[in-house]
């Protein structure tokens, strides 16, 4: 992680990774569940549905990047049932960032975390924020070539949202990756946006600005996150 940005940001972060990681993983793999993480008043990181509660920001992350952490007892015991689907949600996605379910589905679930990642990064991260600011409302769609991988980024007038798929509203600039071992590189770690499009290895159209500005905030999120392994 970077020391530029303290625990609260990249946190907040992980929170999304974690959110948009699950549903990713479950919407393909068709098991497990998508979560939602709530931080407490007292630090405490609690996952929903089911009884997972972590003690404090390090075992939460702990537990995002390596699929596990000791959670707290009590409320896991009373709803062993949920909790054991949580942990195998987050476990599920720690198996696809390892590759375990093949390179489509470690890009998609890696591209869905990493722009849910710019989320956070383009509220709460000054330089990301600035570089947002310039941009009007508008959507980038990334996708690769050949492969069932689609995810978007919406810069929106109060915010700022991502999701998997074809956006409802349609495209502002579309990032088109060559293939899945350029797809894997990009999530892995990142692309020369000088140089991938000389290459061919990626191909932007629409609003180029809009689309530079979301890759420049997607890739300074990745630089400070570790994803999960």
């Amino acid at each position: 992680m970077s020391s530029t940005n303290g625990p609260s940001l990249l946190c907040s972060a992980y929170q999304r990774v974690v959110e948009a990681g699950t549903e990713e993983w479950v919407e393909r793999m068709g098991r497990g569940c998508a979560l939602k993480v709530d931080a407490t008043a007292s630090g405490e990181y609690r996952l929903s549905p089911g009884g997972l509660c972590f003690p404090d920001h390090l075992s939460f992350v702990e537990a995002v990047i390596c699929g596990f952490a000791w959670p707290r007892i009590g409320p896991l015991l009373t709803r062993p049932a949920g909790s054991w689907q949580a942990f195998r949600s987050l476990r599920g996605v720690s198996a696809a960032m390892q590759g375990d379910f093949g390179p489509e589905v470690k890009v998609a679930v890696g591209l869905r975390s990493g722009l849910a990642a710019a989320e956070v990064y383009g509220r709460d991260d000054a330089k990301c924020a600035d570089a947002l600011a310039r941009e009007s409302p508008g959507c980038v769609v990334f996708s690769v070539d050949d492969a069932e991988v689609s995810a978007w980024f919406r810069v929106d007038s109060d915010g700022f949202r991502s999701g998997g798929g074809e956006p409802t509203q349609g495209a502002s600039a579309r990032v088109a990756f060559r293939d899945l071992e350029v797809a894997l590189r990009a999530v892995e770690t990142g692309l020369d946006p000088l140089v991938a499009p000389v290459r061919g290895e990626v191909k932007v159209s629409g609003r180029i600005p809009l689309a530079e500005a979301v890759g420049y905030v997607a890739d300074r999120a990745s630089r400070d996150l570790v994803l999960p392994t």
